[in-house]
């Protein structure tokens, strides 16, 4: 009575010049549930896979017109998925490499018995399963990756596409960034656009975070931002993108640093809002530095925060500098605040060029975070 396997409906093809062993096998496995084919020759046995489809070939090493050998190679090439097991009357070590080598599952030594015979066949169909599963199983993680890979890169091109061209030049001023993203998309941001009554707009913010999330969370605060920018007093505004941004935040778990400023290029006024972001410089001219002193906590850190509204004036000449903590892993001789600038980046011959200096060598490394710089100059 033949044995119920899962491999019962797989075909078997048996090469081998013995015809009186050859049929044997055949009967044997025909007892135990599968089918076979029988071929005595390799050009017998070139025919019937030329035809059709095996799941496992057991294949003589030595067979009248041609060597085992090749008949296996030719076979792997034609049909890479057939299991193939070497028969050999030699026991010899050297040809069960060769045959391993040559891409074989197995090297079998006759005499094979009955259940020697069914144990290999049952054996090497179940590696033969697993190893088309795992094929499969990878090619499938093979093709989300790619997927993956290519959503990241259309993402990424979508967040490059919300920033502003830089740089800007209008009556007066010079704006200007440089921006490099740690991973395909970033939590940093840059901003720019002008009001209705000619003031211009800046923002630079950082979400607390990487990947995905953080560039959702990015999008969300530029958006709120924006939406806020017309609302005065400034604070006011601000504290509304806060409250439009909170549900977000306080899912993900995260916080955003934001300086928002507003410009006005004829007086040189600026009106900012420093939201735990801190990394804001004045120059003035190429030899003075000031520091902002009005800050307020970062937007989502606390769920009544107030922010302050803090006021200066740029002089011909001067430029406000501000930039992400991600630039400080770069440059560490930023981190104190006292500290001015790098000479070279202070003499600067435009905006565009000064946060360039500030982050060169950010587009050559692995970065830990996202580096954003931003320069306004006033003319």
């Amino acid at each position: 009575m033949a044995v119920a396997t899962p491999e019962s409906a797989q075909r078997i093809l048996i090469v081998d010049d013995e015809e009186a062993l050859a049929k044997v096998m055949a009967r044997t496995l025909r007892s135990r549930g599968f089918e076979s084919d029988v071929a005595f020759t390799a050009s017998q046995a070139r025919q019937l896979f030329e035809g059709r489809e095996y799941a496992l070939a057991l294949l003589d090493v030595r067979l009248p017109d041609e060597s085992g050998y090749g008949l296996l190679e030719e076979l792997r090439s034609r049909q890479p998925e057939t299991a193939v097991v070497m028969i050999s009357g030699v026991d010899d070590p050297e040809l069960g490499r060769a045959a391993l080598e040559h891409g074989a599952y197995s090297y079998v030594v006759k005499p094979v018995g009955a259940t020697q015979l069914y144990l290999v066949v049952v054996n090497n169909l179940i590696r033969r399963r697993l190893e088309r599963e795992n094929r499969m199983n990878l090619e499938r993680l093979e093709a989300m990756v790619a997927e993956r890979t290519e959503q990241m890169r259309r993402a990424a091109e979508l967040q490059a596409g919300m920033l502003p061209a830089s740089p800007l030049r209008g009556g007066g001023f010079e704006l200007a960034a440089h921006f490099t993203a740690a991973k395909e998309i970033s939590g940093d941001f840059y901003d720019w656009y002008p009001s209705t009554d000619g003031r211009l707009n800046i923002a630079l913010g950082d979400v607390m975070g990487k990947g995905l999330p953080a560039a959702l969370m990015m999008a969300t605060a530029r958006a709120a931002l924006r939406g806020a920018a017309r609302i005065e007093p400034m604070d006011v505004g601000i504290k509304q993108a806060a409250d439009v941004m909170s549900a977000a935040l306080e899912v993900n778990h995260a916080y955003v640093t934001v300086f928002q400023c507003s410009f006005n290029p004829e007086t040189g006024e600026l009106r900012y809002v420093d939201a735990g972001h801190g990394h804001a410089r004045l120059l003035r001219g190429a030899t003075g530095q000031e520091l902002l002193p009005d800050r307020s906590a970062p937007i989502g850190l606390f769920p009544d925060s107030q922010f302050r509204i803090g006021k200066v004036t740029l002089a011909p000449g001067d430029t406000l500098v501000v930039f992400s903590d991600g630039l400080l892993d770069l440059r560490p001789d930023l981190a104190t605040k006292e500290v001015q600038l790098p000479y070279e980046a202070r003499r600067a011959g435009t905006a565009q060029e000064l946060v360039d200096i500030l982050a060169h060598g950010a587009r050559d490394k692995e970065l830990f975070d996202d580096v954003t710089a931003l320069a306004l100059r006033r003319l």
